[in-house]
């Protein structure tokens, strides 16, 4: 499966990660101590935004870790220690997903870890952090310490339009919804802020995890690329836009044109599959919104014929914030108030990331709920009806699943949406994914009439997509 953030670039948590680090001072008394000349347990350092708590362990005759990131009582993301040296009282921290290193001393006796962190040969900021317990700290585990052990309870029924059921009506006991709920809690899958299970139309399993809720806003990452797809779709079936095969540069006609020729065979067909053909050189190109920024998409050359070269470039989908402008008259969030939101109930959401004049990311920068992210799977699965209500022409929804292009990884992908399986105890199974960065997904699985909503924080940790093969031990 082919995660998607461009190869050599560092994700925006993984950066936000290492300002936040680099902000972490001193963080208050002294709670727990840790046996002379043995830096095991976990250190605890506070910013202006958020907690960090440094996870060492031994591993064999030496060390490892991970990096807790917690804010306002909910851990969003953990990065790990690939490498430690200690030799009392030197201590070197090396975080390999991001190439900081931090060196300094531990004074186990106070309970004190201080230095400085590097990044690359260039001098970061002073560090100093304190010996902590976990138990103490809300949203650093999965479950609070003190919380009963797990029993399955039915999703509550809101006036949200979503039918709930007991999980033994569609034929998962509540020993398997137990078990797979306590892996996921034990770390099997990294870090998972939510699950939710829509099984025959009907909610079965909604868990939430690490101090999260269901009225808690979750980023969609590059969910949200799928989500710009279905608007296209809507701009189609109001007669907006004539169709896929609309040339690209129709949609921007107060922008100075390409000199490239190419781009004249440029349509929105090429840029829903990923196969515009765009070179984008080494550094990736920019990422933004807004006319300067489209102004900066079409000067670049194209280099592959479009429509012949399956490559994952996110500044093209910005386009979109473009087009749906020109086509509708309306901003994709207005947009998707009017004929997509509205009409699925969703009443709460943010995409104010990085817009400008307007205009929105249409890569990734949504937030919505869990359960409102499930109801974008059921249109999946209902060919575009919520309720009884059509929302989007199934027409669109089978064309938008329809394999289109082969990934470099030999997947097929459709219109902003991944054609992959499954891992399934039997063999892989058919999945249609939206795919978010750090475990966001929306799956569905159509020969099991499942819909599959996951939020998470596993950005730079490995473990992007282990929550599928957890689902696969007890689905």
């Amino acid at each position: 499966m082919h995660a998607n953030t461009p190869r050599g670039v560092t994700s925006p948590v993984a950066r936000s990660l290492v300002v936040l680090v680099a902000m972490a001072l001193c963080g208050g008394p002294l709670s727990a101590q840790v046996p002379d000349d043995d830096i095991t347990g976990l250190w605890a350092g506070s910013g202006e935004v958020a907690e960090f708590y440094w996870d060492l362990r031994k591993d064999g005759q030496g060390y490892d870790g991970v990096i807790h990131w917690v804010q306002d009582g909910k851990k969003q993301t953990e990065l790990p220690v690939d490498r430690v040296i200690w030799r009392s009282p030197a201590l070197e921290l090396h975080m390999n997903a991001t190439g900081v290193v931090f060196r300094g001393t531990a004074n186990v006796a106070e309970g004190r870890i201080a230095g400085r962190l590097f990044y690359g040969e260039e001098e970061g900021p002073e560090v100093e952090l304190v010996s902590t317990e976990p138990d103490q700290i809300p949203g650093l585990l999965a479950r609070p310490a003190d919380a009963p052990d797990y029993a399955y309870v039915r999703p509550v029924s809101l006036d949200d339009g979503w039918a709930t059921a007991d999980c033994r009506d569609v034929g998962l006991s509540h020993e398997t919804v137990a078990h797979l709920v306590d892996a996921i809690a034990a770390g099997d899958a990294g870090v998972i802020h939510s699950l939710l299970l829509v099984v025959d139309g009907r909610l079965v399993v909604e868990e939430y995890f690490h101090g999260y809720g269901r009225d808690d806003l979750h980023r969609l990452a590059s969910v949200t690329k799928s989500v710009s797809s279905l608007l296209v779709g809507l701009a189609i079936n109001e007669g907006e836009i004539a169709g896929v095969d609309e040339p690209l540069l129709s949609f921007f006609p107060a922008l100075q044109q390409p000199a490239d020729d190419r781009w004249q065979s440029e349509t929105l067909h090429d840029l829903l599959t990923m196969s515009m053909g765009l070179d984008w050189g080494a550094d990736g190109g920019p990422h933004g919104t807004g006319p300067e920024f489209f102004q900066q998409v079409l000067e670049r050359r194209v280099v592959h014929d479009p429509g012949t070269h399956w490559a994952y470039h996110s500044a093209n989908v910005n386009l979109l914030a473009g087009v749906i402008k020109q086509a509708s008259g309306q901003h994709a969030d207005v947009f998707a108030e009017e004929h997509l939101f509205g009409p699925l109930g969703i009443t709460d959401y943010d995409w104010s990331f990085m817009a400008e004049d307007g205009y929105r990311l249409m890569d990734g920068s949504l937030h919505l709920r869990p359960r409102d992210m499930a109801k974008l799977g059921a249109l999946l699965r209902s060919e575009g009806s919520w309720q009884g209500r059509k929302v989007v022409s199934a027409d669109w929804i089978r064309e938008s699943v329809t394999p289109h292009m082969t990934t470099d990884r030999t997947e097929k992908y459709g219109y902003l949406w991944w054609l992959t399986d499954f891992p399934g105890r039997e063999g892989p199974e058919p999945m249609v994914l939206a795919n978010g960065h750090g475990s966001q997904f929306i799956a569905w699985l159509p020969q099991r009439d499942i819909v599959l909503v996951v939020t998470g924080g596993n950005e730079d940790n490995g473990k992007h997509f282990a929550v599928l093969e957890v689902l696969a031990r007890y689905l």
